[in-house]
C-alpha cells in the first residue's frame, strides 16, 4: 500500500456523509417542506432506516465533535425520554392519518450515549418504538455503547429488548492517550463485556487515530489488542482537532498531537494490518470480517453510504427522532433542533422539530450519485459532457484513478476522498471555501 504525502492525505474537504455537506443545510428549510417531501417519499413504499438520538453522556470526552449534554440527573433524562416517546407517538399518528405504513427495516440508537439510559428507561423507549415498528421485521437493530456505563447484564437486557448489534467506543487502548481525551477504559473492561457477544449478531469497535500522545507504536499495540478481541467490524476514523468549533478541544494541547506526516502512516499501516489479519476494507474507513453483512454487501455491490456511515442496505433512506437527529430520504436532508427547550416545544405542538434542511437540485443529485458510488464501489458512471470540467481535473491524477469509457475507477483507495472532492462543487472550488468555513463556525 502506497503511503501518500501529508499534503495529499490531509487535504481539506469533507468525508461525504452527505452531499451537500451539513454546512449547506439552511434554516430556511421549514418543517412544512419536510412534511411535504416526507409524504411524497412514503408513497413510494421504500424501506427506511430509523435513527434515534440520545443526547446525554455521563462524562465529556475531549475529542468529541457531537452536540451532547453532560448530565447524570435521572429526572432530566426522563423528561427528555417522555418527549422522545411523544415524538414517536406524533410520527405514528402522522402515518395513520396518511394511511401510509412506515416500512422501517433498521433501527440505530446513537448519541451521545444510548447506554446512559438505565434499563427501565431503555425498556420504556423500546416499548414505545414497538408501537411504531415491528422489531421482528427489522434486518438490524444497532446500539452505540460506552463501555464505562454498562455491565454484561445490561448488554443481555438490550438483547432481550431486540438489539442485534452493538458498537463499542474504544478509540484507543493506551492509558496516556485515554487520560488525555478523558476516556479511561482498560482493555480488561472491553474483554469482560465481550463475554456477552453471544447475544448479538455482531460487534463493532470505533477506533480513532491522530489522538494526543498517540504514536505509531502505541497505535500498533491498540490494533494488536483489537485483533485479539476480533470484533466483527472496525470503524477507523481520523480525529478532527477543531477547538474553534468545540471549546472543550482546547483541553487537548496541539503539541501533543501526532504530526501531519505521521497521520497517513497511521492509517495505512493500521489498514494493512487489519487486512493481513483477515478484515476486508469496506468503503472509505470501515473494516469487516468476511462473514459480516458489511463485507458481504461490498462483495455483492449492495453497500450504501448514509449519514451514519456505510451499511449493507437495502435501506439507504433514513429518518431521525430526537434532538439533532438527521433525516436523509429521496432528495431531502433535515436535522432536528439540538436545543432541548425548542425540541420540546415543537414535539408538544405535534410538529416535526426541524431546525434546518436542504432539498437537492438536479445537479446536487447527480453529484451525490457519483460521489456515493465512488465511496461504496470505487467506481462510478460519469457522463463526459456533464462532468467535462471534473474529468479534465481527474486527468491530472492518473496515480489515483482511471477513466474507461464512461466508467471512472479509483485504484488508490487511500485517497478515495480526494477523487470524490473533484465533484464537490460547493466546498472544494476555491471561491466556495471561505464561505463554507464561516458557515461551519456559525452553525456549530
Amino acid at each position: 500500500m502506497r503511503i501518500p504525502s501529508a499534503k495529499e492525505f490531509n487535504a481539506d474537504g469533507h468525508w461525504f456523509t452527505s452531499y451537500p455537506s451539513l454546512n449547506h443545510w439552511t434554516e430556511d428549510f421549514a418543517a412544512s417542506e419536510y412534511e411535504r417531501t416526507f409524504v411524497d417519499f412514503l408513497k413510494t413504499g421504500k424501506p427506511l432506516h430509523l435513527y434515534i438520538h440520545i443526547p446525554f453522556c455521563k462524562k465529556l470526552c475531549h475529542y468529541c465533535l457531537c452536540n451532547i449534554l453532560i448530565s447524570n440527573d435521572r429526572a432530566k433524562i426522563q423528561l427528555f425520554l417522555d418527549h422522545l416517546l411523544k415524538e414517536i407517538g406524533n410520527l405514528k399518528e402522522f402515518a395513520r392519518k396518511l394511511d401510509q405504513p412506515l416500512h422501517i427495516r433498521e433501527i440505530h440508537f446513537g448519541g451521545g450515549t444510548p447506554s446512559h439510559l438505565d434499563r427501565q428507561q431503555f425498556s420504556q423507549l423500546c416499548d414505545g418504538l414497538k408501537t411504531l415498528v415491528d422489531f421482528s421485521a427489522c434486518d438490524e437493530i444497532a446500539m452505540e455503547i460506552d463501555p464505562r456505563t454498562v455491565e454484561c447484564n445490561d448488554l443481555a437486557h438490550y438483547a432481550s429488548c431486540g438489539v442485534t448489534r452493538i458498537s463499542f467506543g474504544v478509540q484507543d487502548f493506551d492509558l496516556k492517550v485515554q487520560q488525555a481525551i478523558n476516556r479511561v477504559q482498560p482493555p480488561e473492561m472491553i474483554e469482560e463485556l465481550l463475554k456477552a457477544r453471544e447475544f448479538f449478531q455482531g460487534v463493532n469497535f470505533d477506533l480513532l487515530y491522530g489522538l494526543p500522545y498517540q504514536t505509531l507504536d502505541t497505535l500498533r499495540e491498540t490494533v494488536r489488542k483489537t485483533k485479539e478481541m476480533a470484533p466483527d467490524r472496525i470503524t477507523l476514523l481520523k480525529y478532527c482537532h477543531a477547538p474553534e468549533v468545540r471549546r472543550h478541544m482546547k483541553l487537548i494541547k496541539e503539541e501533543t498531537l501526532p504530526s501531519s506526516d505521521e497521520l497517513p502512516m497511521m492509517f495505512c499501516e493500521t489498514a494493512q494490518s487489519l487486512m493481513d489479519f483477515g478484515y476486508e476494507w469496506v468503503g472509505l474507513d470501515h473494516f469487516a470480517l468476511p462473514h459480516d453483512t458489511l463485507a458481504k454487501a461490498q462483495r455483492e455491490g449492495t453497500l450504501v453510504r448514509t449519514f451514519n456511515g456505510f451499511k449493507s442496505g437495502p435501506t439507504k433512506d433514513m429518518i431521525g427522532l430526537g434532538p439533532t437527529a438527521t433525516a436523509a430520504f429521496g432528495r431531502t436532508y433535515a436535522q432536528a433542533h439540538y436545543d432541548l427547550p425548542r425540541y420540546y416545544e415543537s414535539v408538544n405542538k405535534g410538529e416535526f422539530p426541524i431546525l434546518r434542511g436542504y432539498s437537492l437540485t438536479d445537479d446536487d443529485f447527480a453529484r451525490r450519485e457519483v460521489i456515493f458510488s465512488l465511496l461504496t464501489k470505487q467506481k462510478a458512471l460519469v457522463p463526459d459532457l456533464y462532468f467535462s470540467r471534473e474529468l479534465k481535473e481527474l486527468q491530472k491524477m492518473p496515480e489515483l484513478c482511471k477513466l474507461s469509457g464512461y466508467w471512472l475507477r479509483v485504484h488508490d483507495r487511500v485517497l478515495l476522498r480526494n477523487v470524490c472532492k473533484v465533484f464537490d462543487i460547493k466546498d472544494v472550488l476555491p471561491e466556495h471555501m471561505k464561505i463554507a468555513q464561516k458557515t461551519i463556525r456559525r452553525v456549530a
